[in-house]
């Protein structure tokens, strides 16, 4: 009876195995002492009994050798001696030996309480769980074998039982009986109270997976995001490849433009040589026909005296003169003609010297302003060229900044739940970082455009210039030709100049030959000739005096003409000069608000890339935080799964071990009830 109650004390207590993993621990039932055998008689009846019964002796032994195996935790296990032969102490022997075999009964393992959170001590826990239960089933089979070998004594042991101690002990064990049931009723509420934990954590397990779907899903989304910017890294990477080839053109182009101001340097060098060893040409020609007309000026000077002298002289030869009257009016004539010839040369000459002296100061002015525009397409150039490195710097710094995104878009995987409302103001900052950069390219194509501008209408100056200087050196050809004729006529005047000496020499030979002729003649009509010659040239004197009073004033109105000329071409050049400054000084305020200009987009550039970049860690941060956390998760998921299987597979195990448990019940009932029945 004893036995069968401790099995019925074991089959509720195999129940309480609970999932979700815990920490069990052994729960020792209580030694109850039978009331007719105590404590310090344990030995003595275990004696007697073995003395008794020796096949319970025998029997006995494994159980005595299980309880030396528990290491101390059984105080009650005891040797069977086989030395004493009352049959009296037989029977009082027998309560003894039962309590013995309940102090070997197998102890249960019970749930401490809530499991803990420790993640790795479940497995622990469950494998030593699992040794338990198996220590616990090893011991349930020997005490089963035991028991059946040991019901046929019990049976004969219970006749020779007196109905006096068959009462009291079924007393008790009815005591005992009703105090299992009450254990077992507080056992059954445990394992119901472990049943709606087990319910509470399948649940909170299916949040959990109901969480990693979610975040799957948002995994998937973060995925598409990462793709759609990987396809607008590739669209910008296309647009920077077609901006390197268009400043590649605009490099080739920039060299060709510096090679053709090179040598628009090296001809307008060449005109300058050209122009100056022209000038100098031109004044040594003009100092040579300054000379000529001075000296010419002398000899007509020695003419008109040596005239005034033959004239003297002819006034005394009237007679002989009439006869070379004919001759001397050709000779006025002719001289007359010459003097035109000589005003008409001078003034031409006068008019010459005018064209070369504006022809120099258009020169001048000429090469002033082509100096000038050259300095400014130098300096245009110079700033294109510093725009150009500028641009190639800060396209370097686009490309060393894409390459770093690429790279860390390549660590975006995922990016946690709580966190989409940032990811939607980070979409939103990434568009208004992203229409800032189109406003950066449109204003680059913008500035590209008006250098392409400014290129054309440097073009079209140097063609204009081009043309300028055509038209001025055809001017200078088309003086090198007047000068040239003037020269020929020059030596022409200069050949009839000696041929009209050599006439008057002949004359003045003829002249002294008559003149011995003359002095034959009277000296009345002589002197009323001579009186009328010399009213004649006096007549002749004051007519040239007044053409000579006359020339004066007009050339005295013509300095006046040309000093008043030179005013109004210093006040249009100093006007000219202004005008340059004010346009230097307009195009130097342009250039510079365009370096500012640019200056201003370079610093918003950066500091839209610092934005990008700020932003990008702190993706880059959060997609971390979400991989850890989903990792996290995911490990939750995969070791609670892997706790269900074994909780399952350890509650199947049980159910099969309680099914065994109860058909040995069973089996004992009916052979209780078959032998007291």
């Amino acid at each position: 009876l004893r036995l069968s109650v401790t099995i019925h004390e074991c089959y509720p207590s195999l129940k309480q195995k609970v999932g979700g993993g815990g920490i069990y621990r052994e729960k020792q039932f209580r030694d109850r002492k039978p009331p007719s055998c105590p404590a310090p008689s344990l030995l003595t009846a275990a004696a007697d009994a073995g003395a008794r019964f020796p096949e319970l002796g025998r029997l006995a032994a494994p159980l005595r050798a299980r309880a030396k195996g528990r290491g101390g935790r059984c105080q009650r296990s005891c040797l069977l001696v086989t030395n004493s032969n009352s049959p009296a102490s037989g029977v009082a022997s027998l309560p003894a030996f039962l309590a013995f075999i309940h102090c070997t009964a197998p102890r249960i393992l019970l749930p401490a309480g809530p499991p803990r959170a420790g993640e790795h001590s479940l497995k622990q826990d469950i494998q030593n769980e699992k040794t338990e239960l198996e220590a616990l089933f090893k011991e349930a089979e020997l005490a089963t074998c035991s028991a059946e070998l040991l019901l046929p004594l019990f049976k004969d042991t219970i006749e020779e039982i007196s109905f006096e101690n068959r009462g009291e002990s079924l007393s008790n064990l009815l005591e005992k009986l009703t105090d299992n049931e009450s254990e077992n009723i507080n056992l059954k509420n445990k394992v119901l109270e472990k049943e709606t934990y087990i319910q509470e954590l399948s649940s909170l397990f299916q949040n959990e997976k109901a969480n990693a779907l979610k975040a799957s899903r948002f995994s998937q989304s973060v995925k598409v995001v990462h793709e759609r910017l990987q396809s607008q890294i590739h669209k910008k990477e296309a647009e920077n490849d077609k901006l390197k080839e268009h400043i590649k053109s605009l490099e080739t182009q920039i060299s060709e433009w510096n090679l053709q101001l090179k040598k628009s340097k090296y001809e307008a060098v060449a005109m300058k040589e050209s122009s100056r060893q022209k000038t100098i040409a031109l004044k040594k020609a003009s100092k040579i026909y300054k000379q000529r007309i001075e000296h010419f000026t002398g000899d007509m000077e020695n003419l008109t005296s040596q005239i005034r002298e033959q004239e003297a002289k002819l006034s005394e030869t009237v007679s002989a003169c009439n006869a070379w009257k004919s001759h001397y009016e050709k000779i006025v004539i002719e001289k007359t003609e010459l003097e035109v010839q000589i005003e008409t040369m001078q003034k031409q000459i006068i008019n010459l010297l005018e064209d070369l002296k504006k022809m120099e100061e258009h020169g001048k002015i000429s090469c002033e302003e082509i100096l000038r525009k050259l300095h400014s397409i130098e300096y245009e150039n110079e700033t294109l060229n510093l725009e150009n490195t500028k641009l190639k710097s800060t396209l370097a710094a686009l490309k060393d900044e894409i390459a770093s995104v690429e790279n860390e878009l390549l660590e975006l995987q995922e990016v946690e739940k709580q966190q989409k409302t940032l990811i939607e103001v980070y979409k939103t900052q990434i568009q208004k970082v992203q229409e800032a950069a189109e406003m950066v390219k449109s204003r680059c194509k913008n500035l590209l455009q008006e250098n392409s501008l400014i290129t054309k209408n440097k073009n079209k100056k140097l063609k204009k210039m081009r043309g300028q200087m055509e038209s001025h050196l055809k001017e200078l050809e088309r003086v090198r030709d007047s000068l040239t004729a003037v020269e020929q006529r020059l030596q022409e005047c200069q050949e009839s100049l000696q041929h009209h000496k050599g006439r008057c020499a002949d004359q003045a030979h003829t002249v002294d030959e008559n003149h011995n002729l003359l002095t034959k003649l009277s000296l009345e009509e002589e002197n009323y000739l001579i009186q009328l010659k010399c009213e004649n040239l006096k007549q002749k004197l004051e007519q040239m005096d007044a053409e000579n009073k006359e020339l004066e004033k007009k050339l005295a109105n013509q300095e006046e003409c040309l000093k008043h000329s030179n005013l109004k071409f210093k006040e249009k050049s100093a006007e000219y000069t202004a005008l340059a400054r004010q346009l230097e000084a307009a195009l130097e305020e342009g250039r510079q608000k365009v370096s500012e200009e640019i200056e201003k987009m370079s610093s918003r550039e950066r500091a839209l890339q610092v934005k990008i970049v700020d932003l990008e860690n702190e993706l880059r941060k959060k997609n971390e935080e979400q991989n850890q956390l989903v990792c996290k998760m995911n490990s939750k998921a995969q070791h609670q799964e892997v706790c269900l299987k074994e909780i399952q597979h350890s509650l199947e195990k049980s159910e099969n071990q309680n099914e065994s448990i109860k058909n040995y019940l069973q089996f004992l009932k009916t052979s209780y009830v078959t032998m007291f029945g």
